[in-house]
This record gives structure tokens, sequence and C-alpha cells, in this order.
């Protein structure tokens, strides 16, 4: 699996790796804790909106967060850094309302 591409997905788009990875010496971990915590941050936020629109990008989050725990692996970078750029932009939704 690890030779094919990813889905298409505007949430999931190829990151460009960064030499040395983004977390430094055990990325998986580093990685896999991350998007739990994503997780958890979107299931917080869901429980605390009534509003149908954000609803639904925070349901599309939690799916596409747990995809990414599905799909990461240890030795392919390129998964590493693809849940990085999705907490990131996540994040970002949660702060500015923006996707």
């Amino acid at each position: 699996m690890s030779d094919q591409q990813p889905p298409t997905d505007p949430v999931l788009s190829p990151v460009q790796p960064v030499p040395g990875g983004l977390y430094g010496d055990e990325p998986y971990e580093a990685a896999l804790s991350d998007l739990r915590a994503a997780v958890a941050e979107v299931s917080a936020a869901l429980s605390d909106t009534e509003d149908p629109a954000v609803t639904e990008d925070l349901t599309r989050y939690h799916v596409d967060l747990n995809r990414a725990q599905l799909q990461l692996r240890p030795d392919a970078s390129a998964a590493l850094e693809r849940a990085h750029a999705l907490c990131r932009t996540m994040r970002r939704y949660l702060t500015t309302g923006a996707a």
C-alpha cells in the first residue's frame, strides 16, 4: 500500500516531505499522538455546535483524521507529513472558521 498514491482529497493533499521530518526522533508516535489529539478536539467542537454547516465540516474532519490514522505507517514519510498538514488545517479551521 505504501507504493500507491493516497486518494485525492483537498484536506489530505500531498505535502512535500521536510528533510529530517516534522516530528523529530519519533515521527510515527508523534504523528499518531497529534492525530488522536485532533480527533478529541473535533469531537469536543462537534458537541459544542448546533450550526449545520459547521457540523458538516467537523464531521468531514473527523472522518479524515480517522482515515489518516489508518493510513499512518512508521516508514511512510508522506503519510506522516499529510497527518501533520491535516491536523494543522483542522486547527486553523477551529481557530478561524476557514477551511
